[in-house]
Order: structure tokens, then sequence, then C-alpha cells
């Protein structure tokens, strides 16, 4: 009998010692940057990108740096701009993006933030045109129901408990030991920018070539399926006036820069073959509209909306050809653009660009400059088509291919093309 609680004794006494270790491990090492309890050069100063968790833990990293400023949007904010970087520098601004998400995560984090007392001073907000398009036609007069209330009490923070002491934790933590000596491992910083590093090995591997037509074909794809369908314009006016409703709620006298993202000529010229193209200019209206009402709502408030797309010499930065080792400056692909990129954009909204940066890029949208701003990018999209036929052709080709596909009476129109 003594045999048998001595060897019960010491196994559970194993399994307790062993369960501290494991918490005081990953609490030393903090994969996710929530305890800060060390930070040492070639043990856990660079952090990995969070699988998990990521909003809790994006906010919960918010709240510890309080920041006057944050960004917003999905992952091309996530990745493009850096709170850190230049344009930022001394504005305590933090990227609250996350890769994946819509306009209600941003609401929901605002909507948080302020719950805690932490309502920043001023959002720059990234807004997507493609996450409301529908695949079929919306009426005008659809409700959108309001976004559920955040989770509150216990259940709120049971992910830390998980986040501290689990197998996946313990092997997060032992990654971020592992990536010290790697300097092109996937990471993101305490702040929340993804500088995509591992696509540096990537384009040096299969060149960007390759990057831009694998981002191309799922764009196609996506968009595509889409061609027949609509814009659910009552979910774009919902959601616009519940994110400036609750920024503005918190802040009185609150920032809010709306920006409509810099998409490369060649998901623009999708947009047009994808019929996508008078959805596109209807989306941007509206975001006028909304700002309009929000700065009636709350006159305190700056409420501004930035126009970032368009065909000017960034937008249409050649593709360096297959089999090329040139790098691009501005754009891993069509889709997501590089922090150099990210730095003119914040400095366009903050008002502070260097001379030098296109007139155009980033033109402040009002119900007045409309259609000012149709006959802008109308005009870059003649001079960039002139200087890139093949880029424009080949996504007409593309995208025919894939309509085709799906639809068989688009067939003969690519029997045209070809």
């Amino acid at each position: 009998m003594d045999a048998h609680r001595h060897y019960l004794r010491w196994m559970f006494g194993t399994m307790a010692l062993a369960s501290v270790a494991a918490a005081g491990f990953v609490a030393l090492v903090d994969p996710y940057g929530l305890y800060g309890l060390a930070d040492v050069p070639g043990l856990n100063r660079v952090k990995p990108p969070v699988e998990r968790y990521r909003n809790e833990i994006r906010l919960a990293r918010a709240e510890r740096f309080r920041p006057e400023l944050v960004v917003t949007g999905n992952s091309r904010m996530e990745v493009g701009v850096d709170p850190e970087g230049a344009p930022l520098a001394g504005t305590n601004a933090f990227n609250l993006a996350l890769a994946g998400t819509s306009m209600e995560v941003t609401i929901g984090q605002l909507r948080h933030l302020a719950a805690g007392g932490h309502a920043p001073r001023r959002v720059i907000a990234g807004v997507e045109f493609v996450d409301v398009l529908t695949d079929r036609p919306v009426h005008p007069a659809t409700v959108v129901p309001p976004l559920p209330p955040a989770t509150q009490g216990w259940r709120a923070h049971v992910w830390r408990a998980d986040a501290l002491y689990s197998f996946v934790s313990l092997k997060d933590a032992l990654v971020t030991v592992a990536i010290q000596s790697r300097p092109e491992a996937a990471m993101a910083t305490l702040r929340g920018h993804n500088p995509l590093l591992q696509y540096h090995q990537a384009a040096a591997t299969e060149g960007y070539a390759a990057l831009f037509s694998q981002r191309a074909a799922e764009n196609t794809r996506k968009l595509a399926a889409m061609a027949q369908g609509g814009l659910h314009g009552a979910a774009v006016r919902a959601h616009v006036a519940q994110l400036i409703d609750t920024a503005a709620a918190a802040q009185p006298a609150v920032d809010v820069d709306l920006v409509i993202y810099p998409y490369h000529a060649q998901l623009l010229a999708l947009f047009e073959h994808a019929s996508a193209w008078p959805r596109f200019e209807a989306w941007k209206e509206i975001l006028v509209q909304e700002a309009e009402a929000g700065r009636r709502r709350h006159p305190a408030a700056r409420i501004a909306v930035h126009d970032f797309s368009g065909f000017g010499p960034i937008q249409c930065e050649p593709i360096p050809p297959p089999g090329s080792k040139a790098r691009t400056r501005w754009y891993w692909e069509a889709g997501h653009f590089k922090p150099a990129l990210g730095d003119l954009l914040v400095a366009r909204v903050l008002g502070t660009a260097a001379d030098g940066v296109p007139a155009g890029f980033g033109v402040r949208l009002e119900r007045e400059t409309l259609a000012a701003n149709r006959h802008r990018i109308a005009g870059e999209r003649a001079r960039c088509a002139a200087r890139q036929p093949s880029l424009f052709d080949g996504v007409a080709r593309d995208a025919a291919r894939e309509l085709a596909r799906r639809q068989p009476a688009a067939r003969l129109h690519t029997a045209a093309l070809e």
C-alpha cells in the first residue's frame, strides 16, 4: 500500500512540477507578447505571428500600449502598415488589422478598447471592397442585423489560461526561440505589424512573377464567382455608420480616416473584367455618403475618405517577368503592398507626404470630387494600359477563361479573345 501511495505522490508531483515548468517557460519566452517578463535578444525578442486567439491577443497588447492612433482593416493593412514606420514615429500607434477579417471585427475592436477606457484619438481604417461583393443581387431594402454584444465575464478571459498552459503554447514558445537566428522567418511586431519577411525568400526562390500569378489566380476565381452578383450596400452603410459612431462615442473629437486600398493595377483590371467596376464606383459613393452622415451626427469629429485606388505610377508598378530576379518596390503581389507603400499611404493620410509622391495617390473623396476622381482614374488607366498592355491582356484572358468555365454562354467570348 505504501509503495502504491508513494508511486501516486511521485506521479502527481512530477506532473505538477512539469506543468509549472511548462507554464513558466511559456510565460518567460512569451510567444504572444502578453507578459513582458523578459526581452532577451537571441531568446525571445522576435515574436512569431499569432495563429490562434488572434483578436484577443491583439486587443490585450493594445490595452497595454494604450495607443492614441490605431490602424484597422484586413491583411492589406496588417502587412502594409508599420505603426513604428517613419510617418507614425512618436504617435503611439498600434496596428489592429487582422488577415481575413471584415469591418465587423474592427467595430468590435473599437468597442472593446472604448469599454476598457483606451479609446484612440485617431482611427485609420482600411475598408475592403471585395468583402461586400455578393454572388447574387441584394435587395436594396435588406436589413442588416446589429452586431451581437461582445462576450462578457469570465468567459471572455478563458483564452488566457489556454494561452499560458497548453501544448500549442509550449510549441509556440519553442518556435519563438528557434526563429531568433532566422532573419527571414515569419514574425510580427508587438504593435501588430506582420512584415511578411518570409516572402523575401519566396520571392528570391520563385520570383515575383510567381507570387503575382498565384494571387491573381485566386482573385480571378473569387471575383468570377461574383460577376453576376451585387453589392451589399446595406451592410456597407450599417457597418461604416457603426464604426464612426463607436469611435466618436468614445472620443467625440476623434479623427476617422476611411482608406480605400491601393490595389495594384492587375487587381483593378480584374474588377473590370469581372463586371465589378460599376459596383466599385457605387461603393465609393456610399462611403462618401456615410462619411457625410457621420459628420452630421458627430460635428466634433473629423471624418474623411481617402481613395488610394487608381492606375498611377505606383499602382501600375511593372511585374517582373517569369525567371527574372528583379524585385518590386511597392507590392508583394496585386493585393498586398509593402511597408514602403504603407508609409506613403499613412503620410498622405496624415498630410505629411513628402514632395515627389504622385498627386493622384490618395485623393480625398467628397460628393463634389467623385466625378473628377473617376476622370483621374480613367486617365491613369489609359496611360498604364499603354505602358503595360500585356498586363491588361493577361487579366482579360484569364478572367474570360474563368467566366467561360463557370458560364457556358461566355465561351464564345473566350474564343474571340484567344
